[in-house]
């Protein structure tokens, strides 16, 4: 979705929660009827969910009818919400997990049927796991024992330094899978984040990848809003490295390209170069407000990536 501004329009959207292909879900789509239900929705994701609640979404849905609102009800049923322009092909997966609550307010003449979303809530504090590695065997073999452990997330990209640790003391594992993760990352210093039912992990505040070939970039002729602009947070770089980096905040159109822990190139007056996504945030109505992405981000250095 990295087109010019003038290229995106007629905005599109697809909820899918719970089974619709058995009849034990629901189907809404902006292409519905010739008068679509409005939604409004915010996407929240970090690039370290490491002992927080996890990457979340809320949305709002206008005007159910009592049967769609009654099926939200079911415990930890599945979400996908998907989004698109007319002008460009298919929709994009923006958020994926399992409904953790559902209420239902009269505002107005309208009937508003609000969810939350926790995206790999069920697989992260619903899985258990318990299971001895021994010594020798290494971090990365941890992780793939968890991630075997997680029903329906797959692995995305896994890097880091010391991902090839050997475990001395061999590992126990006897938690849910998230704190299980939880526990692994802190040891190691690594970050991780499921976004979209994919598990991504990285060493702390580097990128999925070296290479900036084919990142997005964001400039005015791409989205982008105002200008970008830089914050005061600090960037954690481990227990031994008390570096700092100059952070910064870009707010662009929606683009599902975007991924946490991942670069982008941002173009600007004032701020130029290679940038990794640390949190994301989309927000938008389908009829009314825009819809927009917002990114804080690291800056990343010639040690980060390499540039060809």
């Amino acid at each position: 979705m990295a087109t010019p501004t003038n290229l995106q329009y007629d905005r599109r959207y697809s909820l899918t929660i719970g089974d619709y292909s058995t009849g034990n879900g629901l189907l809404i789509t902006s292409e519905d009827t010739d008068h679509p239900l409005q939604i409004t929705f915010e996407v929240n994701k970090t690039s370290d969910t490491k002992h927080k609640a996890g990457n979340s979404t809320t949305i709002e849905i206008y005007n159910l009818t009592p049967v769609q609102a009654k099926l939200l009800e079911s415990q930890y049923i599945s979400f996908e919400f998907r989004v698109g322009y007319n002008n460009e092909d298919g929709l994009s997966l923006i958020a994926q997990g399992n409904v953790t609550e559902a209420t239902t307010v009269k505002r107005g003449t309208d009937t508003i049927t609000q969810i939350k979303v926790g995206e790999g809530y069920v697989a992260l504090d619903h899985t258990r796991i318990s299971q001895n590695l021994s010594p020798g065997q290494t971090v990365e073999d941890v992780i793939r024992v968890i991630v075997a452990a997680m029903p329906g997330i797959s692995r995305g990209p896994i890097v880091g330094t010391n991902l090839s640790s050997p475990i001395v003391h061999g590992w126990r594992l006897s938690g849910t899978a998230k704190e299980e993760l939880d526990k692994i990352t802190k040891a190691y210093n690594l970050e991780y984040s499921i976004s979209n039912n994919t598990l991504i992990m990285t060493d702390l505040n580097q990128p999925t990848s070296k290479t900036v070939l084919n990142v997005p970039v964001i400039s005015s002729e791409t989205g982008m809003i105002d200008k970008p602009f830089r914050i005061t947070e600090q960037i954690r770089l481990g227990k031994k490295d008390k570096r700092t980096r100059p952070g910064i905040q870009v707010k662009t159109l929606l683009n599902p390209a975007f991924t946490v822990s991942s670069v982008v190139k941002i173009e600007s007056d004032d701020i130029n170069g290679y940038f990794r996504i640390n949190s994301l945030r989309y927000n938008g109505e389908f009829r009314g407000q825009p819809w927009h992405s917002e990114l804080r981000c690291s800056e990343m250095t010639d040690a980060d990536i390499t540039i060809t």
